[in-house]
């Protein structure tokens, strides 16, 4: 590898990382809609918005090769928006395959490091592009690039006066640099501005000797364009460090005193088509940007920015500190009512209180606030599965359409980051096992392309993610027989599963339905991580299917990780949180209603058989009363009550016998740190307001737990409490 050396500070170069990874997942979204709706002005014009932005972003900061091949990308879709070009598969492969090398690129503002690229060969494929007449007929499951173009000659030895007259007028420009290390980078951005108005014919020195940093302090060219010398001025003046020495148009018709001084008119923009008789035909004629009317250019003028990027540790530090606050605000409101039960009604308690409940209010705005800052819309994770599905679907012969509904559905950052795998094995799951081939789908009477619906939405206090696809959907039998073929069950213990239990069994680490083992699937690794990741967030994995029909899959998480809204119960003394996502309801059942059967205590509940694990046993504890019973005041007595709380882990559910209940509350997640460590059954820790210790219960793993025979520990409650135990408290 080799270092490359930009010209910009490591802030700019943060900001243009950022900026680039947007417009990079933006020009990969317009491609897809570029292949599934067709050609249309505005959508091209967005696309070559897009380019034109990456190509100046690049130059103005020394990175050749990305300007080299945003500058071939933006020609190619310049040829679009004109019509001198169709939209066809191999086209957009071609463009898709530019699209990648542009990411790859993209990695070098950030390592500084070069990475290996032929670039020159997908410039010349760009540049080469004769679709209509050279590709109309390919295959369109081929990924085929066209047939490169002849490398040009060099054309330092050739004179101005060999040149014939071309269409336009032609122009002479010479242009001085200023002394400095940058020659080289302020020569090619000088091409690329004299480009974007003009045809550059020839130029000394050359493209690749600018390339090549062969280089002195001028560059010479000439120039063929209908544009004025004025807008060949303003293009090169916008270069920083460059001076034009002399334009000069050659040609014998000389401009007229009205073309020196009257601006160009401005083009139209293609608006929508007017109703009437007299309507003509639809035709895509786009203007190019260039010819726009530009504002004048203010130097003391600043542009008023309405967003700012904010680094993440500053806002993770941000939100730990509301946190603080929310904890604090809890506290104060709980001694004022302390206070009101020692010494009575007073005015200056009355202040104090109304001071307090202020703060409380603020609190709850600035926190809301704060939460908002890290909101993001799903749509970053969503943006790359279309062109997963494409890729996929075209190696595998299948035509898939992908719908997606409600992108901009805003989830916190910390989920944002943890749902993008979840998703992918899902989209690859749908293409690769519920979707049949195009034939098969004719033959059950099916559309040929099938369709994948990736949907969310709010619900609650939850985001709900759907991903549904009308394919062949999951037959149970063949389902159970994989699973017996695997050695994961019995083949006894298989008979006895009902159909939505048998599909259940698509959860299970080392299970699959795939004949083959490829490198989408086959080797049983992928719903298994799909549900431990979703559960591990607090959420929930839930899956319903018809043969022949197709399937769905419905994720529930949580809208942030940082706070959560929790159900209290006391267990031996301690303090308990249990996620009310997982929480389905709360019972008050006689003692005599616990039934041991098969050694495992249960209730029956409205019919069904609830299991009950107590979590006294659990964490090793003695219960307060000697057993989690109480009467119908809360006090240990003779008429005894079980307070069980139900949660339910994806299809199951069960119930966790407690002391006591204390109520729903608002709490902020603190991680338990190395000095804690891993507690089985707890993910993590909040502080009430009174400075004690709540735990909060990972559902999911201490069902795991006590399914593998494991226990948290003795007095696992009580010493983990005292750990994370806050020094205010």
């Amino acid at each position: 590898m080799t270092s490359l050396h930009f010209d910009a500070t490591a802030d700019e170069l943060r900001v243009l990382q950022a900026e680039n990874e947007d417009l990079l997942q933006a020009f990969d979204g317009y491609l897809i809609q570029l292949e599934q709706d067709g050609l249309s002005a505005a959508l091209v014009q967005d696309m070559f918005r897009v380019a034109h932005t990456i190509k100046g972003s690049a130059a103005s900061v020394g990175h050749i090769r990305m300007a080299q091949l945003t500058h071939a990308v933006e020609s190619l879709l310049d040829r679009l928006r004109k019509g001198e070009s169709d939209v066809t598969a191999p086209l957009l492969d071609c463009l898709f395959a530019a699209l990648d090398v542009m990411k790859v690129l993209a990695t070098e503002i950030q390592t500084g490091e070069s990475v290996e690229a032929d670039v020159d060969a997908h410039v010349r494929a760009l540049e080469a592009w004769d679709a209509p007449l050279q590709h109309a007929s390919m295959d369109p499951f081929r990924l085929v690039p066209p047939v490169p173009a002849q490398p040009n000659g060099d054309f330092a030895g050739i004179r101005p006066s060999t040149l014939a007259k071309p269409a336009g007028a032609t122009h002479h420009i010479l242009v001085q640099f200023d002394a400095g290390p940058w020659a080289a980078v302020r020569a090619f951005q000088t091409l690329l501005a004299l480009s974007s108005v003009a045809e550059v014919l020839i130029s000394r020195p050359t493209r690749a000797e600018v390339e090549a940093e062969q280089v002195n302090r001028r560059l010479e060219a000439w120039l063929r364009t209908d544009r004025l010398k004025d807008d060949i001025r303003k293009a090169v003046s916008d270069v920083f460090e460059t001076t034009i020495l002399s334009l000069d148009r050659l040609d014998f018709e000389q401009e007229s005193p009205e073309e020196r001084t009257s601006p160009p008119a401005p083009a139209a923009i293609p608006g929508p088509p007017a109703a009437g008789p007299d309507e003509a035909p639809a035709s895509l004629v786009i203007p190019a940007t260039d010819h726009l009317p530009q504002a004048p250019r203010n130097p003391t003028a600043r542009p008023t920015a309405t967003t700012v990027r904010i680094d993440v540790e500053r806002l993770d530090a941000l939100v730990n500190l509301v946190g603080e606050l929310v904890i604090d605000r809890t506290r104060l409101l709980d001694l004022g009512r302390r206070l009101a039960a020692q010494v009575g009604d007073s005015r200056l308690l009355r202040d104090l209180n109304e001071t307090a409940l202020h703060l409380g209010r603020v609190t709850d705005e600035l926190q809301a606030e704060v939460m908002k800052s890290r909101m993001l819309p799903i749509s970053t994770v969503f943006g790359r599965l279309p062109r997963l599905v494409r890729d996929l679907a075209a190696r595998q012969r299948k035509h898939v359409s992908l719908i997606v509904e409600g992108q901009d559905t805003e989830v916190d950052r910390s989920v944002i980051e943890e749902i993008g795998d979840p998703l992918i094995h899902l989209i690859r799951n749908a293409v690769d096992h519920g979707v049949e081939s195009p034939e098969q789908r004719i033959a059950a009477g099916k559309p040929m392309t099938a369709t994948i619906r990736l949907v969310a939405e709010h619900a609650d206090n939850s985001i709900v993610v759907t991903v549904e696809d009308d394919g062949t959907g999951i037959d149970g039998d063949r389902v159970r027989r994989r699973a017996v073929e695997r050695g994961l069950m019995t083949a006894e213990a298989a008979s006895h599963l009902s159909n939505a239990q048998s599909v259940e069994l698509i959860f299970a680490s080392g299970l699959s339905t795939a004949v083959d083992v490829t490198d989408v699937s086959g080797r049983g690794v992928g719903l298994d991580i799909v549900r431990a990741n979703v559960e591990r967030l607090g959420g929930a994995v839930e899956v319903s299917t018809e043969v022949g029909r197709g399937s769905r899959f419905t994720l529930r998480l949580p809208l942030t990780l940082a706070i959560l809204q929790a159900l209290l119960v006391r267990v031996a003394g301690s303090i308990y949180a249990l996620p009310l996502t997982s929480v389905t309801e709360t019972l008050r059942m006689r003692r005599q209603d616990v039934q041991r059967i098969h050694g495992q205590e249960a209730v029956l509940l409205r019919g069904n058989v609830l299991p009950v694990i107590r979590l006294v046993s659990f964490f090793g504890a003695e219960s307060a009363s000697g057993d989690p019973v109480v009467d119908e005041l809360g006090r240990p007595g003779e008429n005894r009550f079980v307070w069980i709380v139900a949660v339910r882990i994806g299809d199951r559910h069960i119930g966790l016998a407690v002391d006591a209940l204390l109520g729903e509350q608002e709490v902020v997640i603190k991680a338990l740190g190395p000095l804690v460590g891993i507690i089985p059954g707890i993910s993590s820790a909040a502080i009430l307001g009174d400075g004690t210790v709540a735990l909060i219960v990972d559902v999911p793993g201490l069902v795991q737990c006590i399914a593998e025979g494991r226990r948290g520990g003795k007095s696992h409650a009580h010493r983990s409490s005292q750990l994370v135990q806050p020094e205010t408290a």
